[in-house]
């Protein structure tokens, strides 16, 4: 028997699916196209570094974003201090202190391990929250290790309750931006710790090399186990490096995370939603 209605539906299905296919070999053609989402949140990253660039040791400037230094200060001494424990050593502290410099006290280990896992690690968390932020649903899921990283790394700096109050205020602002308004505004939060992780190694050097600090930088250190080798060209390995984790965050966001605002709304609610 003929049914007018069903073969409505049926182009219908067959219109749909056609379009579908058509679309996604239209993105896969073009995979480094950025969508007006992927634009905001490139804009906001590009921002991020010019302002943090100019207000890392600006008189004022930097008493604003003192909790988010000590953020990454926090993530790249906690790095040292996990490389340590699987090499063996005994951590004994970790001193956080963005104006000075951070350090984490250890016994035993082995330094070729522990000493670049600093850098190495703020590189990989920072290019990890980036590359997250370009998703809705992956900020939520990224937040998660981050908030936990930093409870470690506050449990070994427990005897400063100045460094515990900044810490846990961080925390604070991440379960914040992960209940109000679904998780909406939590990309723009993450994109900027991972600013700060990502380059941190040339936060450091230009803390160390303008400003000065008391703790010297990680690529002093290389230099004085490292003799071989210039501190001038452990920078700028290190700034290589991390320049490459900016990149390729970017990079595997845009080609990643393709859907908009509103797909990636509804999408997020799949996780843990608030």
């Amino acid at each position: 028997m003929y049914i007018p209605v069903a073969d409505h539906v049926s182009y219908a299905f067959q219109h749909a699916a056609g379009y579908l296919v058509k679309r996604a070999e239209e993105e896969a053609t073009k995979p480094f196209e950025l969508t007006h989402t992927q634009w905001v949140t490139v804009y906001w990253i590009e921002a991020s570094i010019i302002v943090l660039l100019f207000t890392w040791n600006l008189w004022l400037a930097r008493s604003i974003i003192f909790p988010f230094k000590l953020c990454a200060v926090a993530c790249h001494e906690g790095c040292h201090a996990l490389a340590g424990l699987l090499t063996g050593a005994k951590v004994k502290s970790i001193v956080l202190d963005p104006n000075q410099g951070g350090t984490t006290r250890m016994i035993g280990g082995f330094a070729f391990c522990s000493l670049p896992a600093g850098y190495i690690g703020s590189t990989l968390i920072g290019s990890g929250l980036l590359f997250a932020s370009f998703d809705q649903k992956a900020s939520k899921i990224a937040a998660i290790p981050l908030f936990v990283h930093l409870t470690i790394v506050s449990l070994w700096a427990r005897h400063s309750r100045f460094t515990l109050l900044n810490v846990t205020f961080i925390q604070g602002l991440i379960l914040i931006f992960y209940i109000v308004a679904h998780a909406v505004f939590l990309r723009f939060l993450l994109a900027l710790i991972g600013v700060m992780n990502v380059m941190y190694s040339v936060w450091d050097q230009l803390d160390d090399l303008v400003f000065h600090k008391i703790n010297e930088s990680d690529v002093c250190d290389f230099q004085r186990l490292y003799p071989w080798l210039p501190a001038q060209v452990w920078g700028a390995i290190w700034t290589f490096v991390s320049c490459s984790g900016l990149t390729a965050a970017i990079l595997g966001g845009i080609v990643t995370f393709k859907k908009d605002f509103a797909a990636q709304y509804f999408e997020s609610q799949t996780f843990i939603p608030t």
